[in-house]
């Protein structure tokens, strides 16, 4: 500690190490108390800063999660925020400040961070048109817009059984799986269109970043035979065989998977094994995330069911798919965003 005392009309200072039992006027012995004193100051000051940019920064967001998507893009004013908190924190590591404080923000960055600026699509169906702004394609089976949203109802056709015993029961979600990456090869070495498509498809071609983000609003009405399953994603070529494909598979585990769709070698990446309904009268919010690192993230209604990685496709993607392979689901907004890059 340190006084100042008076004394002949002279000011001079006292240092105490020990609370005031010993004293000393010793020069360095102050200065050195003094270089302490500010060395504790600093860190107390940039906490209340880092306090206040986090308060900055989580008040916007749960104000704006507040609100259903009144607009597209959103929440402009917190990406503004979590960039400058993303150069506090540049500030903060060269400054050398408490490292478990640095971690705590960049996982505050990354959860609220959303790197996708660049709108690519986003589609409400308010207009009651598919076929425009922006255009929607449909490939097999029946899409209308209804009051709610973009709709489509399929019913997969019964499998042959002329040749193999009888089976009894529901497939599992790795059997429907297996059947999907079976099409997509059947599909790849051109066999005959069957009579009676096995799915129905909506596309719209568009130039999708590598690094995208998906936002569907969706209500799912029930569903139709055991093989029963939704799958959306970017494609590359025409053909729309290559790309990404998260696929839902109502009432079974696992519920969620994604895949790799490439020519001849298909495949599951990663899947969520639980079994979801969705088909509960409520709409619910499925968003898909792909960064320039390759690693993905699913959500559903905000909670993270999937995290992965994938760098086996490093190119850009011509256009978004939608393929219904049984059920009653309604889209009541599709929003895709990407990258400048």
């Amino acid at each position: 500690m340190i006084r100042q005392l008076e004394v002949h009309d002279q000011c001079c200072e006292l240092y105490s190490p020990d609370d005031g039992r010993k004293w000393s006027s010793s020069r360095q012995s102050i200065d050195a108390c003094r270089r302490t004193k500010k060395r504790l100051r600093c860190p107390i000051n940039f906490n209340r800063f880092f306090l206040l940019a986090i308060c900055l920064t989580i008040v916007p967001v749960f104000s704006a999660t507040a609100q259903v998507n009144t607009t597209p893009t959103g929440e402009t004013r917190t990406l503004e925020l979590v960039d400058q908190l993303k150069e506090v924190i540049q500030r903060a590591e060269k400054s050398r400040t408490d490292p478990s404080l640095i971690r705590q923000l960049r996982d505050l960055v990354r959860r609220y961070d959303f790197p996708w600026r660049v709108e690519l699509l986003y589609d409400d169906f308010r207009d009651g048109d598919y076929t425009a702004n922006p255009p929607w394609v449909v490939d097999k089976g029946d899409f209308r817009v209804s009051q709610f949203g973009l709709g489509t109802v399929f019913t997969p056709p019964a499998s042959p059984t002329r040749g193999t015993p009888e089976r009894r029961g529901p497939k599992s979600a790795l059997e429907i799986l297996g059947g999907i990456l079976g099409g997509m090869t059947r599909q790849e070495e051109s066999a005959p269109q069957p009579a009676q498509p096995s799915m129905a498809e909506i596309y719209t071609e568009l130039p999708i970043s590598n690094s995208f983000a998906v936002k569907l609003q969706m209500t799912s009405r029930g569903r139709f035979a055991d093989a029963a399953h939704l799958e959306f994603g970017p494609y590359q070529g025409r053909a729309r065989n290559q790309g990404y494909r998260l696929v839902y598979t109502p009432e079974n585990k696992p519920a969620f998977a994604l895949l790799r769709v490439a020519a001849g070698r298909s495949s599951v990446i990663e899947v969520y094994d639980q079994s979801v309904n969705l088909a509960d009268g409520r709409t619910h919010n499925l968003e898909w995330r792909r960064g320039t690192d390759g690693e993905m993230a699913v959500l559903l209604d905000d909670k993270e069911i999937i995290r992965t990685s994938d760098r086996a496709s490093g190119e850009s993607f011509d256009g978004f798919t939608i393929i219904n392979g049984g059920g009653d689901y309604a889209f009541s907004q599709i929003a895709i965003f990407g990258t400048s890059r």
